[in-house]
């Protein structure tokens, strides 16, 4: 978790922004905290917020990222199939009459991840979102398995077959993470991680 308090994190960025509603954080943290989710919860949050941190050199709107990375989520129910449209709709209403309304949701949509990020500030936020691919064996097994949590409700057979074609479609790309920065730090850990999860959901069938 992050050494200050998301809360806080969410006052810096309002005063940096000069957004007078401080009280959307709390809404924001809360949706994070309740959605009773293993994984796209506020340690996900929290991990977003603290690669962008390292990263905020990279952003061309450090303020519309950081943003985007605290609604990205925010709706987010696994049987779901347009929670990334939801959140982006609570970023835009959020931010309505200011001039990150349509960028925040349109780099909130980008984290549907089925096509190229349309902008610099895209494939910074959407590497960021899937660092955890590139992240070392013990958060990664951690991670497979908050997923395998989520989705409890599908039988085993259904869940590796979809799973299977979430993972080989990451494999199938010429690169997973769009920036070179990215590709450094992620792109082979990565690969050996998705083919390691990949060999045991086959082992497993």
């Amino acid at each position: 978790m992050p050494s200050i308090s998301l809360f806080q994190r969410w006052a810096l960025l309002c005063q940096t922004a000069g957004l007078d509603d401080i009280a959307e954080g709390e809404k924001i943290i809360n949706c994070y905290a309740g959605n009773g989710l293993a994984y796209h919860n506020l340690d996900h949050l929290g991990d977003c917020l603290d690669k962008l941190l390292a990263r905020k050199s990279e952003a061309r709107d450090p303020i519309a990222v950081e943003l985007a990375i605290w609604f990205h989520d925010a709706i987010y129910d696994p049987r779901a199939h347009d929670n990334e449209e939801k959140s982006a709709q609570m970023a835009a209403t959020f931010l309505e009459n200011t001039t990150w309304s349509q960028s925040v949701a349109e780099l909130i949509l980008a984290t549907k991840h089925q096509e190229e990020p349309p902008s610099d500030d895209a494939k910074l936020l959407c590497d960021i979102d899937l660092s955890i691919l590139g992240s070392d064996d013990p958060s990664y097994r951690k991670y497979a398995r908050a997923i395998r949590s989520e989705y409890a409700w599908v039988g085993e057979n259904a869940y590796h077959t979809g799973r299977s074609a979430v993972l080989k479609s990451f494999l199938d790309r010429p690169f997973i993470f769009a920036l070179s920065a990215s590709r450094e730090l992620y792109e082979k850990p990565a690969r050996h991680k998705i083919a390691t999860e990949l060999e045991s959901l086959n082992q497993s069938n």
